[in-house]
C-alpha cells in the first residue's frame, strides 16, 4: 500500500509541473500577443507604482515562459518549482486584494484575453490550486519511464480541464444569456 502511495505521489509530481508549466507557457504567449494591452491590466490593479508598470509588463511575459518551460524540462530545479509557486501566490495575492478593495470589476489579466474575466474569489482559488500542484514535485526523486510516462498524461489532462473550467468560468451568466438570445 506505502508503495502505491508513493507511485501515486510520483505520478503527481509529474503532472503537476506538467500542468502548470503548460498554464504559465499559454499564459506568456498569450501576455506577449497582447503586449501593448498588458501595461494597462497590470496598472488596473493599482499596487505597482506607475514607473514599475512598464518594467512589470516588460518581465512578465518572459519570467512565465522561462518557468513555464523549466517546469516542462527533465531538469526541473526546486528553484524553479519555488518560483512557480510564489508568481502563483503573487497573482493570487494580487487578486485578493482588489476584490476586497471592492474592485472586483477588473480583468484578471490571466492571459486569455478572448476570455476576458472579472476578479473573484474562484480565480484566486484557482491560482492556489495550480500552487499546490506543484508541492509534490519538491520531493520526489527521478521516475522510471512508466510513471513518467503517466505523470505527463495527468498533467496534459490536468491541463486540459484548467483550459475547460477556464472557458466555462468566462460565460456570462445565465441571465445575460437568456437576454442575448430573446
Amino acid at each position: 500500500m506505502v508503495a502505491i502511495g508513493h507511485e501515486l505521489w510520483a505520478v503527481l509530481s509529474v503532472a503537476g509541473r506538467v500542468c502548470v508549466g503548460l498554464v504559465f507557457v499559454l499564459a506568456a504567449v498569450q501576455k506577449a500577443q497582447a503586449w501593448k494591452l498588458l501595461p494597462g491590466v497590470i496598472s488596473n490593479y493599482r499596487l505597482l507604482p506607475r514607473l514599475a508598470v512598464p518594467v512589470a509588463a516588460a518581465l512578465l511575459p518572459p519570467v512565465e515562459l522561462a518557468l513555464g518551460l523549466l517546469l516542462l524540462s527533465a531538469q526541473a530545479t526546486v528553484w524553479a518549482q519555488f518560483a512557480a509557486i510564489l508568481l502563483l501566490a503573487l497573482f493570487a495575492a494580487a487578486m485578493a486584494i482588489n476584490i476586497r478593495r471592492g474592485r472586483a470589476h477588473i480583468d484578471c489579466g490571466c492571459g486569455q484575453s478572448f476570455l476576458k474575466q472579472s476578479l473573484r474569489w474562484s480565480l484566486v482559488a484557482r491560482n492556489g490550486a495550480l500552487a499546490l500542484l506543484l508541492l509534490p514535485s519538491l520531493s520526489t526523486p527521478a521516475l522510471p519511464m512508466s510513471l513518467l510516462l503517466s505523470g505527463v498524461a495527468a498533467g496534459l489532462a490536468f491541463f486540459l480541464l484548467y483550459l475547460a473550467l477556464n472557458t466555462i468560468a468566462a460565460l456570462p451568466p445565465v441571465e445575460q444569456r437568456r437576454h442575448r438570445f430573446a
